[in-house]
């Protein structure tokens, strides 16, 4: 939703009448994510994309239908049986469903919390009920609106909090019926203690992913602006340069100093914060020399256990691009709750298990 809010928030100043499509459910070979979101005005103004163009006609005529009041203000949802996807341009055989609405001043609430780069809950009602219904949970434990049973609303929550910072986002069965949970998560940020020559390389691929990029080192020769141009460059020691208060659930922190004076101040930073990831390069014998040292001054086996290292997904390359890229791609899996294993023989298994 990040990608569509200046739009949504220019609209909203003008008063404009809003629909809205959200994908609530993907199968096969979808283009986009569940809680992709797509939008259209009453003047006809789109922005956002629920398939990179393949049915995105079928979705804005879904929303016209929603303005204009042709259809019920709940409905529709829609989805693409692969039988159907060539007919309707979905070639890669995969299927969507979404749920078509009008704006919810809820939403407004949606809008200020990912602006304050906070953690959100929001969920939606997407069964046959008769009208919008969603349920918004703020970092700061205050609960917005209802879905419209207090048992609901209740286990809705806790499942929110199961999978709090996030993302999350995926269609959940509950008794009472199906709602849509999302946790959007504030965007990532990844420091890099250690401007080394996988530093570079990793820098360039986290923008691409639109992380924010810190790079840190008290190495003066080492972290100069021509070699990480345009970034974000932490000068001085890791405990003088920051407090573990510092590191939020949005945190990514990598050690590339494979130098003790620094990397043991980096971990022991990173181990007293939220960061939901702490990569750390090194041999295992370097790794076990570290995890010694954390032990003597007081962190439990607990503690390590959270650093990933030796850092990054097994793809065996060894030039530092191939590294970064390694890194980059465990941060990634880390980040939604993934093996990080290949998605063939993913398929694989589960054929072999029906």
């Amino acid at each position: 939703m990040r990608d569509i809010l200046p739009d949504l928030k220019r609209w909203r100043a003008s008063d404009q009448r809003i629909a809205l499509a959200t994908i609530v459910e993907t199968r096969g070979s979808s283009l986009r994510p569940a809680g992709t979101r797509m939008a259209i005005t009453g003047n006809g103004d789109v922005t956002g994309s629920v398939s990179s163009g393949c049915v995105d006609g079928d979705a804005v005529a879904e929303m016209e239908a929603v303005l204009t009041g042709k259809v019920s203000i709940r409905r529709p949802m829609f989805g693409v049986s692969d039988e159907q996807a060539w007919s309707t341009g979905l070639s890669c055989g995969g299927s969507i469903d979404l749920l078509v609405e009008p704006w919810d001043p809820l939403y407004d609430v949606l809008i200020e919390e990912i602006e304050a780069k906070q953690p959100v809950g929001f969920a939606s009602r997407i069964d046959k009920a008769a009208a919008p219904r969603h349920l918004l949970h703020t970092a700061g434990g205050q609960s917005h609106g209802t879905l419209g049973n207090p048992d609901l609303d209740g286990a809705v929550l806790m499942d929110i909090a199961a999978v709090w910072p996030g993302p999350h986002a995926q269609k959940h069965a509950y008794p009472q019926g199906e709602v849509f949970v999302e946790v959007i998560a504030p965007p990532p940020i990844l420091l890099i203690f250690g401007a080394t020559d996988i530093a570079g390389p990793l820098t360039k691929m986290g923008r691409v992913l639109n992380f924010e990029v810190i790079v840190s080192d008290a190495r003066r020769a080492f972290l100069r602006e021509e070699r990480f141009p345009g970034m974000d460059i932490r000068f001085g020691w890791p405990q003088d340069v920051f407090t573990p208060e510092d590191f939020g659930p949005e945190w990514a922190i990598v050690v590339l100093f494979h130098d003790p004076k620094f990397d043991v101040p980096a971990l022991a930073l990173a181990l007293k914060s939220q960061a939901f990831y702490i990569g750390f390069l090194g041999s295992r014998k370097t790794q076990a020399e570290r995890r010694a040292t954390l032990l003597e001054s007081g962190f439990k086996e607990t503690d390590l256990a959270r650093i990933y290292g030796p850092v990054g997904l097994d793809i065996g390359g060894k030039d530092p691009a191939m590294i970064a890229l390694a890194i980059l791609s465990e941060i990634v899996a880390v980040r939604h709750r993934r093996e990080g294993g290949m998605m063939s023989k993913r398929l694989t298994k589960q054929q072999s298990a029906k």
